[in-house]
């Protein structure tokens, strides 16, 4: 009995999570509809997208995460910005951070209502995946907002890890920090996996974790050749992150 209780509080816990995830991206999809024309400089775009991460974070009293180390990410100086990334919920994470950033994310993503419809309005970069022409006018993108100042966003090992250790990484945040020599600041996400990881439809709805930013690594002694060995730097450190 006991059981079944828990079970149908956690249900019901799960529903009205989901329900305020989506009215509060209804909310912000129509805030940046009204504002993005006269907000040029994205000044008011980029605080609406925080507000929607955070408001999901500080509003559910069952999820817990501590943030740490967002002093590493300096105001008015840009960043290719790299993370971890086991579930949906380090996209909402993420957003705790305060800081402008424009994600490189898969374009499937952009299609979802409201959700997908307000990345569009925050202009940030899709990619299609096997296509090799997408892959290079996005990272094209991307080098281009780096050069205006705005830090970028990318999940370098391309999905979320189904098992919860940090796979692999890809090249492209590598080769594009070396060749913007923007520095890259490592993101390490830990204890998100169960909440909305891949392969489920279902969201935990407890949660306690952490989302700590690492001091930032300067990439100007790289040449464009050596994004291996910057690559393997970047993820050592997040790993020992990740295990501590």
């Amino acid at each position: 009995m006991k059981n079944t209780l828990t079970q149908a509080f956690h249900t019901v816990l799960a529903v009205f999570v989901w329900a305020f995830i989506g009215l509060d991206t209804l909310l912000v999809f129509l805030l940046l509809a009204v504002f993005k024309p006269f907000d040029r400089k994205e000044r008011i775009s980029y605080r609406i997208a925080n507000f929607w991460g955070q408001s999901i974070v500080r509003l559910n009293p069952f999820w817990q995460i501590k943030i740490s180390g967002q002093h590493h990410i300096k105001k008015n100086k840009a960043y290719v910005l790299v993370a971890n990334h086991t579930s949906l919920a380090d996209i909402v994470c993420l957003y705790c951070l305060g800081r402008h950033f424009k994600w490189l994310a898969k374009a499937s993503l952009f299609k979802i209502p409201f959700f997908g419809w307000s990345m569009s309005l925050l202009n940030y970069i899709p990619l299609k995946r096997g296509e090799h022409g997408s892959i290079r006018d996005s990272f094209q993108e991307a080098q281009e907002c780096l050069e205006k100042g705005v830090s970028v966003l990318i999940f370098p090992e391309g999905t979320r890890s189904r098992s919860g250790k940090l796979g692999e990484f890809k090249n492209g945040a590598f080769k594009l920090a070396i060749r913007t020599k923007k520095p890259i600041i490592p993101i390490a996400i830990c204890g998100t996996g169960k909440v909305m990881s891949k392969g489920r439809a279902t969201i935990e709805t407890t949660v306690k974790g952490s989302l700590t930013v690492l001091p930032e690594i300067e990439v100007s002694g790289y040449r464009e050749d050596q994004h291996e060995e910057l690559k393997t730097k970047v993820w050592n450190l997040m790993r020992e992150e990740l295990e501590r």
